[in-house]
């Protein structure tokens, strides 16, 4: 039989039992719901381009715990296209089966289910990550703080979030539809209606730029409502379309802890601003990349165009993770080089940036092709970056220079700030040097001795500049 007839897949790929078949030269790729014994019955058909390596073997979208392989000798009709209706079952497909599987639709949601719906679409835990970062932007630039403008800022960021998120998976129901990942979402599922859900979008976006504009300033609400079109009406339209999608995604996630900063009164274009929106943008790169090389074989199947479909090696997917790490790991040096924070800050980072930098560094390392090794370190660096964020900012916040408050005589601030000093204190005990009674060995001594050789060498050439300027003849 020729080769352009065989379709080829791994078992026990998935969890839920699932085959994986790819078809001929960039036909389709199909997920059968395999019952022993039974191995014509399935659920869901899903389609998505395949390739060939040059020898002629199909690249196998997701190699994962692959144990078995089935070849069978068929001929695929015409492949359709990606948004075309599913094809129908074959006539070997039992009748009864077909009635079981329509017996497995889900019923319409109660009120009591309508919470937990709501909390899919709102996608709790993402949302509730970006509230995390945005409280981090407004105490790193609010003391005393003020509960009511606080809780104010974190309900009108997450009903924002609520609201971006939803509306994505509005647009995206055809997509989800294809992918074993989301195919149990509430829209895709069926339990409940994208008029419904387009509702609840509209409600929880008016509810949310609408706290902000009360509640804080006009700029925080603005930054809202930009985060809800950028999120909805650009990234999510690029996802099928670039990969650098994954790049204007990080943008947009880079706004919230700006919302933050700026309801608490700091400005939109100053040095912590920049700060709060690049660690942002930065960490979500190996992020979400080593999301899609985990999750490649479904974001091929819904037909986006992410940099893991584009790099079957993995080569470029690893190295573009690593690239960005390093960019981590250089931030925090940059920001006490500016005087943002104390030093310890960046020392501390080199424990959470180690992890980051050590995680990427063995997804490059790989070996080219060797897909249950590459999808195990992409499953690390995925989880090393969970922790990564509360990490930063946590020891940004323990760290972070306090000169804008220190001339006050505020209780309500001194208060904090001496919070603050006996955290430092408190881990100052653990310290090397102070086990060792070897001051020479303190972080601090030594990061101080640094800065004041870098300011003393920068003072000099300052002043020979100037000099030098002084002592040219006039032209």
């Amino acid at each position: 039989t020729s080769a352009d007839d065989f379709w080829i897949g791994a078992s026990d790929l998935l969890a839920e039992g699932r085959w994986q078949w790819a078809g001929r030269d960039g036909a389709e790729l199909r997920w059968f719901h395999w019952r022993e014994g039974q191995p014509n019955n399935y659920r869901n058909q899903h389609c998505v381009s395949a390739t060939r390596s040059l020898e002629g073997r199909w690249l196998d979208s997701d190699c994962r715990d692959a144990r078995a392989f089935a070849c069978q000798s068929i001929v695929l009709p015409p492949p359709a296209p990606p948004e075309a209706p599913l094809p129908p079952l074959p006539p070997s497909q039992p009748t009864a089966a077909a009635g079981a599987e329509s017996a497995l639709a889900p019923a319409a949601p109660g009120l009591l289910g309508l919470p937990s719906i709501y909390l899919e679409l709102s996608k709790a835990k993402l949302s509730g990550l970006v509230v995390m970062t945005t409280g981090a932007g407004h105490l790193l630039a609010q003391l005393p703080l003020d509960p009511l403008l606080l809780g104010a800022t974190l309900s009108g960021t997450f009903l924002c979030a609520a609201s971006a998120n939803t509306l994505n998976q509005v647009i995206e129901i055809p997509r989800d539809a294809r992918m074993a990942r989301t195919a149990k979402r509430p829209l895709p599922s069926g339990r409940i209606s994208p008029a419904h859900a387009l509702a609840f979008a509209t409600t929880t976006g008016g509810a949310g730029v609408g706290t902000l504009l009360a509640l804080t300033n006009p700029t925080t609400a603005a930054l809202g409502a930009a985060t809800i079109g950028l999120y909805a009406g650009v990234y999510t339209p690029l996802k099928p379309v670039t990969h650098y999608n994954t790049w204007v995604g990080a943008v947009v996630g880079a706004v919230p802890p700006l919302m933050g900063w700026t309801a608490a009164g700091g400005e939109l274009l100053s040095p912590e601003a920049a700060l709060l929106s690049g660690a942002l943008f930065l960490w979500q790169i190996p992020h979400f990349l080593a999301l899609a090389w985990m999750y490649r074989a479904d974001y091929a199947a819904g037909g986006y165009e992410m940099l893991p479909r584009r790099d079957p090696t993995g080569e470029r997917t690893a190295a573009v993770c690593l690239e960005y790490s390093c960019y981590l790991t250089a931030l925090p040096f940059a920001v006490w080089a500016s005087g943002l924070t104390g030093c310890m800050f960046a020392v501390e980072s080199l424990a959470f940036n180690g992890v980051m930098l050590a995680a990427a560094a063995r997804f490059v390392l790989a070996p080219p092709n060797a897909r249950v090794q590459q999808a195990q370190y992409a499953r690390r660096l995925f989880f090393a970056s969970l922790g990564y964020l509360p990490l930063f900012f946590g020891c940004l916040l323990l760290h972070q220079q306090s000169n804008r408050h220190a001339a006050t005589e505020d209780e309500e601030v001194a208060a904090p700030e001496a919070a603050r000093a006996r955290l430092r204190e408190a881990g100052r005990q653990y310290c090397l040097h102070e086990q060792l009674e070897a001051p020479s060995l303190c972080p601090k001594g030594a990061a101080d001795e640094v800065a004041a050789v870098a300011h003393e060498v920068a003072a000099r050439a300052a002043a020979g500049l100037a000099g030098s300027r002084q002592t040219q003849p006039p032209s």
